[in-house]
């Protein structure tokens, strides 16, 4: 009886130990921060984060038991989705700052689990944009939360990467697409003109032949 008597009171003496050296030596704030360049126009990379429901596409958050409900605005500042999961759990996102192709802030509510800041930025680089996204969390005065917060770089930043890997494909394969209209769309204003263009010189020939 006495030796559990001692282990639970050095398991106590413990809990109450790490509840102050978190409180005390861990920070409060934490974050985690990717970055990936992107050969596409800024704006095309920023509507495919700007729209909650085109975030379908390439999010690495979602699963087969995950089932999305939007609000009544999908794009741009009011923004609102919200989602139950079985693996990811709940929680609901609403943007609330955009910056057209330059930065866009969203709010991450996870429920129990608390409240975290996205924030995304477009900045040129070259031909090329250079897309940051960072998730800011503040634990609070829960030192539990304070020592989870050691984790986050671990276990989310694989998660940034592959999103930021799919947004790519899907902005790349998309600049292209628009590409490819303009330059159709180009191509078959100038066809009139080119056909029109001997049909002219043939009329301003005969007068002359005439002479």
């Amino acid at each position: 009886m006495k030796i559990l008597k001692n282990i639970i009171l050095g398991l106590v003496v413990l809990v109450v130990l790490m509840a102050a050296i978190g409180l005390v030596a861990l920070p409060r704030q934490s974050a985690v921060t990717r970055s990936l360049v992107i050969q596409a126009p800024a704006e095309v990379i920023f509507e495919q984060v700007n729209d909650l429901k085109k975030n379908e596409a390439w999010s690495p958050w979602k699963d087969s038991t995950m089932k999305i409900v939007y609000g009544p605005v999908t794009e741009g500042k009011g923004a609102v989705s919200s989602w139950t999961s079985k693996d990811m759990g709940n929680g609901s996102m609403t943007i609330e700052e955009t910056v057209p192709s330059s930065s866009i802030t969203i709010g991450l509510d996870f429920g129990a689990m608390g409240r975290a800041k996205a924030l995304w930025s477009f900045a040129p680089e070259g031909d090329a944009v250079k897309v940051t996204e960072v998730m800011a969390s503040d634990a609070g005065m829960n030192p539990a939360k304070r020592w989870m917060s050691l984790l986050s770089d671990r276990m989310i930043g694989p998660y940034f990467e592959k999103g930021l890997a799919s947004l790519k494909d899907v902005s790349e394969a998309r600049a292209a697409q628009l590409k490819a209209e303009q330059a159709a769309t180009m191509q078959a204003a100038a066809a009139p003109a080119e056909e029109a263009a001997p049909a002219g010189a043939a009329a301003t020939a005969a007068p002359a032949k005439a002479k």
